[in-house]
């Protein structure tokens, strides 16, 4: 993830001899005031799917050279994320036949710092800008009720061109991520409606825990 000090349009992915499975840059452009379609913004997210950890390690390892466009950035921090849990349907890996993206044990209670992400897709046909406008909002209103939150050290969102929009949370341990996503409040209640036919035609959360890690985000090393 990157932060800039002035409004600015995301730059490109030089991925070279690097062959991820998915990768794109994307923008937090709900923080930024701006419209979706102009993806401009302050902040951007980085993100690769890899086949094996060797891929991923040597695509992090590069990552200043797939990225030549950060060094202009405030705040850039870095990290190999392993999936210990995954469930939803996302279209990262495949437009027209969205599914799971990995196929990983189940590690109920994950030891240390956990980085969470959710996505949100739509079917592009009939009133769907409005159930997104409306999904939109929802996640704007769980941003702010998360000023303040226990364990949580930062929250993003962010949306791309032609993939599903994310969001990217930063904990201190599990019971940090449990206690926000099922304890009363704006969170708990929009998960509810989603499951009963909500805005969304397709979603997805991962659990990941941070592998490596490297640079600042707000001021400070997020696991340091």
């Amino acid at each position: 993830m990157a932060r800039f000090d002035s409004l600015r349009e995301a730059g490109p992915l030089t991925n070279g001899c690097h062959n991820p499975l998915f990768a794109a840059v994307a923008s937090d452009t709900r923080a930024a005031g701006t419209t979706g379609k102009s993806r401009a913004a302050y902040k951007f997210c980085a993100i690769a799917l890899h086949k094996d950890k060797e891929s991923a390690e040597a695509y992090y390892e590069h990552r200043e050279q797939i990225l030549t466009w950060l060094g202009d950035a405030r705040e850039v921090w870095s990290a190999l994320l392993r999936p210990v849990r995954h469930v939803g349907d996302v279209d990262f890996l495949n437009r027209a036949n969205p599914g799971l993206i990995f196929d990983c044990p189940t590690e109920a209670v994950p030891a240390g710092p956990l980085v969470v992400i959710t996505t949100a897709g739509f079917i592009k046909e009939g009133e769907w800008m409005e159930r997104a406008v409306e999904f939109g909002t929802g996640v704007t209103a769980v941003r702010t009720s998360m000023t303040g939150m226990p364990g949580l050290h930062s929250q993003q969102s962010f949306l791309q061109d032609d993939a599903d929009g994310f969001t990217v949370t930063l904990w201190r341990d599990f019971s940090a991520v449990r206690d926000f996503a099922y304890g009363p409040g704006v969170h708990k209640d929009l998960l509810l409606r989603q499951k009963a036919g909500g805005f969304a035609d397709r979603t997805s959360f991962t659990r990941y825990v941070v592998e490596r890690s490297q640079g600042l985000w707000h001021g400070s090393e997020p696991f340091g």
